[in-house]
């Protein structure tokens, strides 16, 4: 299934889905391991096309910081990782060190 949410990425899936193909239909081993390695490397930089655009929407939306439970300070941003179409953000409080996680489902 295509993305249609980046058009590089759309791009890269169609790439890597010609890819899959053309490794489906090679006669020889090595022919088929190198469509198949294209193809992981088109799916890799989409990935990377789609985790750029939610680093871009991510920085364009107002900053809403939580607070620390523990001791109300503002916590900052502490590490940003995807996971599919989820993007888990945690934030950890500089004066007391508590942690909290925020996942986030891109549509």
């Amino acid at each position: 299934m295509l993305k249609a949410s980046n058009p590089n990425a759309k791009y890269c899936y169609k790439k890597a889905f010609e890819a899959r193909e053309r490794a489906l239909q090679a006669k020889q081993g090595q022919d088929r391991l190198f469509y198949f390695e294209a193809e992981a490397r088109w799916l890799k930089l989409a990935e990377s096309y789609e985790f750029t655009a939610r680093a871009k929407r991510f920085i364009a939306t107002p900053s809403q910081r939580p607070s620390c439970p523990a001791c109300a300070a503002a916590m900052p941003l502490a590490e940003v990782q995807t996971i599919r179409s989820a993007v888990d953000y945690r934030y950890e409080c500089k004066e007391c060190g508590y942690n909290t996680h925020i996942t986030m489902q891109d549509d």
